[in-house]
């Protein structure tokens, strides 16, 4: 009996071992999960601080012409410089006004940037190339390009939802 319950005692440690072993791989699986949330929610953050700040440089350029300032295209050369750089190309609406049905996937890609995602299509013949953008936990700034044999079927432009 003396050994048999030295026997039941090793096993049960060992299963306690494999469960406190799965235990810890999983709670490390969803702290790298929420990480990675947390980089999302940062960058989205970044990309609509950097639209407001063009948004008030846009606002003082236009300010300045309006009261007659010496200088008026001061304001515009630090614009141009980090829009390019700064924002997704797909959201600045003439980029969304150079497509065409017909185009190549890649030449959406060349005018909007990579997508967010992409998904097949409902029908399963085409895709979905989705552009979005998360505003705060209710809102977020959505476009879709949906191709068929990899040219562009249907455009739809971003619009806040």
């Amino acid at each position: 009996m003396d050994v048999l319950g030295r026997v039941v005692h090793h096993a049960f440690m060992k299963a306690f071992q494999v469960a406190a072993t799965l235990m810890m791989l999983l709670l490390s699986q969803l702290a790298a999960a929420a990480d990675d949330y947390k980089v999302i929610k940062l960058e989205q953050d970044v990309r609509r601080l950097e639209q407001q700040v063009r948004d008030l440089s846009r606002d003082i350029a236009e300010l300045r012409r309006q009261s007659g300032g010496a200088t008026v295209s001061a304001p515009r050369e630090p614009e141009r410089a980090a829009a390019p750089s700064s924002s997704p190309l797909w959201l600045q609406s003439r980029n969304w006004q150079r497509l065409r049905v017909g185009m190549s996937e890649l030449q959406v890609i060349e005018a909007l940037g990579p997508p967010s995602s992409t998904r097949p299509a409902s029908d399963g013949a085409g895709r979905i190339l989705f552009y979005a953008l998360e505003i705060d936990t209710n809102s977020f700034l959505g476009g879709s390009v949906e191709m068929r044999d990899s040219r562009v079927v249907a455009i739809n432009p971003p619009v806040l939802k």
